[in-house]
């Protein structure tokens, strides 16, 4: 059964003005969302995945940011509309669940002020079904006592009360479309299970999409349909799950994948680790931007930067031994 597309990055670049001059954190990204499909964005710290998730909801310092391309909305360029028309969309038809919730909590204000706040501004309901919607909200995310946490400000949560407070404000308006930066980071193993089946839940109710990013290679496993691969500001490998977990073939999801404990796995055995550091922004390689960390780059790969090239319907990698890998099939 085919879903409505609901947004469309094309050959994203965001570029920021620096006292060391101009960098690019996003370099030609591009991806999609369908209606009830969850899209999973993994990668290192500092591959532009949360710069990506920042920029649909046009969050980061207008001033001192160049975007190019283009990110459709249900056919609108986001990228394009007047920012009184940004606020109207933000949090109400598409919404974020930040990785840091105190940093992302006003202080000052209860967590049912700050939740009610979103319901009033885009449902135009009474400040009383504001906070009816409000502990409806707190208790759907497994927060004991919602009645009494409404009333309560951040500082009195703990953490992972309080990430459940944020994903809780940003269902509160039932958005079309959820982007999840590390959602339960600060969560333990049964209230993460349970976030994600609630979120999952919500998107077979109501059509929604999902954006998750996330280092946890078990939680794309177990949510995701498809994966988004990024290093340094690109997408180096698009699949669906199925396909990725049994044949990938970048070298660096290989890394990743090998960086991953099974049960079965030698305790006395280190585990896999990619050599090197992600260059900075600064100093991005020639070639491919992967090669100086990379065990089978060769002249090619540091004189010549890949395109991401389409393998099959199911796969995109960008690397210039993606064949031989293939014809190997792929496995660890």
């Amino acid at each position: 059964m085919l879903h409505e597309r609901l947004l469309e990055v094309t050959d994203l670049k965001i570029s920021f003005s620096t006292q060391k001059g101009k960098v690019t954190a996003v370099d030609g990204v591009s991806f999609h969302v369908d209606e009830k499909e969850t899209v999973g964005v993994v990668g290192e710290s500092g591959c532009g995945k949360s710069v990506t998730a920042e920029s649909i909801l046009r969050l980061l310092e207008e001033k001192n940011t160049t975007y190019g391309g283009q990110i459709i909305y249900k056919g609108t360029n986001l990228l394009a509309l007047p920012i009184e028309e940004m606020q109207r969309i933000r949090g109400n038809e598409i919404s974020m669940i930040f990785q840091d919730p105190m940093t992302s909590l006003n202080p000052v204000f209860t967590i049912g002020d700050q939740i009610a706040e979103a319901i009033m501004l885009h449902q135009k309901s009474t400040k009383q079904e504001a906070f009816q919607r409000a502990v409806e909200m707190l208790r759907m995310t497994g927060i004991p006592a919602p009645e009494k946490r409404v009333h309560e400000h951040p500082h009195e949560l703990s953490g992972g009360m309080r990430q459940r407070a944020m994903i809780a404000m940003a269902l509160a308006c039932q958005p079309k479309l959820l982007i999840a930066d590390e959602p339960t980071t600060a969560l333990d193993v049964t209230i993460q299970a349970q976030i994600l089946d609630l979120i999952n839940e919500l998107k077979q109710k109501s059509s929604m999409g999902v954006i998750l990013i996330t280092h946890d290679l078990g939680v794309v496993a177990e949510v995701c349909t498809r994966v988004v691969v990024m290093y340094l500001g690109q997408v180096i490998e698009e699949a669906d799950v199925e396909t990725l977990f049994e044949n990938p073939l970048h070298p660096y999801t290989r890394g990743l994948m090998k960086a991953v404990p099974t049960l079965d796995s030698d305790r006395r055995q280190k585990l896999h680790v990619i050599k090197g550091m992600v260059p900075s922004l600064h100093q991005i390689p020639q070639g491919c931007r992967f090669a100086p960390r990379c065990e089978y780059a060769d002249a090619r790969c540091t004189l010549e930067a890949p395109v991401l090239g389409t393998v099959s319907e199911r796969q995109k990698v960008r690397c210039w031994h993606a064949d031989q890998f293939a014809k190997t099939g792929g496995g660890l």
